[in-house]
């Protein structure tokens, strides 16, 4: 089971980083840097449990319920207001979602 829900992640991941690696053959020399990092599953299970780390699963409620990463809250961008994320700006928040093609 948990590395079914660590397959999904790594799949998200592969999904974020086709668009980047595209977009970065076509940045200008003024473009700034990426404002948000990415993980590996492997450094996602790592930080799994750790108090400053949040894990937020934006997948339907029927897909949460199903199949979620041990301890991720789930919430959809349309949740994501003052007092949902953590006070601590320098908690690590780690999103994901998955849609299926």
């Amino acid at each position: 089971m948990r590395a079914r829900r660590l397959s999904i992640v790594v799949a998200v991941l592969a999904l974020l980083l086709v668009p980047t690696a595209w977009a970065a053959g076509k940045k200008s020399e003024k473009s700034s840097p990426e404002p948000f990092g990415r993980f590996t599953v492997d450094q996602v299970e790592r930080r799994l449990g750790q108090s400053d780390v949040h894990v937020f699963d934006g997948n339907p409620p029927e897909i949460y319920a199903r199949n979620h990463v041990p301890g991720a809250m789930h919430l959809n961008t349309e949740d994501i207001k003052e007092g949902v994320l953590p006070a601590d700006k320098n908690a690590v928040l780690i999103f994901y979602c998955m849609s299926e093609l």
